[in-house]
């Protein structure tokens, strides 16, 4: 009789995998990380053919292997009924929209209100480990889609598809004035100010910062834009901290809307409250059976007001996939 728990994995033994060691195969073929095979080690969580067995044993052809959650595995996040716009959500991923104005995870000064609070809450009414984790962040003022893994493992894949450039994500920006250039990529390292500010700059002895940019649609002048604006598509390749904001406010285009890198930009409250970013496009391997993903996010009402102003040039963006 198998022993209770979430289950994180389930497989039959091919004969080309016969006599291979258990904990061997769980690393090579399914990608887990040595931490969480000695997680596996502390307990019962392995079962060939219902019976528990250890990361040691040798593998038989024909043998169903089901690996289940291992306990203690808890977020420290506190349940919190936050509202979640759930796009998507299996037994290892759930997908999220993200409004303007929340913070992903909590912060040392805010612990509560957040994304994961409310993912805490989701799990655990739905008796689900509370072992959720962001795999991409936003800044609390940038809308969109947003990824979390449901347990380490999960996280740990999906983790080295960001690093690998598997796990893809596209924004959408407003920037002031008019991008010289169609397209190009903006390599430029990023540090902070100094050690007390949350300010990042482009620093020589940064971190490597990689942004690729291509330019949907431009307008202006207009009274309320006198610089003209941009409407740009951008992908990262790196995730520092505030990354896009920082790389077009260096190139002399701030977001639209933001405050913090573009103080000089008079009158942008009258047309919108927040930076001009949403991440309206995400695509990933799925962790358990390398399916490809691809989830949209049409921009929320403020950003749709924006966006407007350039017509018909946006709308293929998320209309239809392309």
């Amino acid at each position: 009789m198998e022993e209770p728990g979430e289950e994180l994995l389930q497989f039959v033994v091919g004969p080309e995998e016969d006599g291979l060691n258990l904990a061997g195969l769980l690393r090579s073929r399914y990608g887990m990380s040595r931490g969480m095979i000695r997680r596996l080690k502390r307990e019962p969580c392995v079962f060939a053919d219902g019976v528990a067995v250890p990361m040691r044993h040798r593998l038989r052809t024909g043998e169903r292997i089901v690996v289940r959650v291992p306990s203690g595995l808890e977020s420290s996040v506190v349940p919190e009924p936050v509202p979640l716009r759930v796009l998507f959500e299996d037994r290892d991923i759930l997908v999220l929209d993200k409004p303007a104005g929340v913070l992903v995870h909590p912060a040392r000064s805010e612990q509560s209100g957040t994304l994961a609070n409310g993912v805490a809450y989701h799990l655990v009414t739905r008796g689900e480990p509370n072992a959720a984790g962001p795999v991409t962040r936003l800044d609390r003022d940038t809308s969109g889609l947003v990824l979390f893994a449901k347990h380490p493992h999960a996280h740990h894949c999906l983790s080295r598809g960001l690093a690998a450039g598997t796990l893809g994500r596209r924004y959408i920006a407003v920037v002031h004035g008019h991008l010289a250039h169609d397209s190009g990529a903006i390599d430029l390292p990023i540090a902070r100010l100094n050690e007390r500010s949350s300010v990042r700059v482009v620093a020589p002895g940064g971190q490597r910062a990689l942004t690729h940019f291509r330019v949907v649609a431009r307008i202006g002048p207009t009274p309320s834009l006198p610089q003209g604006a941009t409407l740009v598509e951008l992908s990262l390749e790196t995730g520092r901290t505030h990354q896009i904001r920082v790389h077009l406010a260096h190139l002399g285009h701030p977001l639209v809307g933001d405050r913090l890198y573009g103080r000089a930009v008079l009158g942008d409250e009258e047309l919108l409250l927040r930076q001009a970013l949403h991440a309206y496009r995400l695509e990933l391997c799925h962790p358990a059976n390398g399916e490809r993903l691809r989830f949209l996010s049409p921009p929320p009402d403020d950003l749709r007001k924006l966006v407007g102003l350039f017509g018909e040039a946006a709308s293929g963006l998320w209309d239809v996939p392309p």
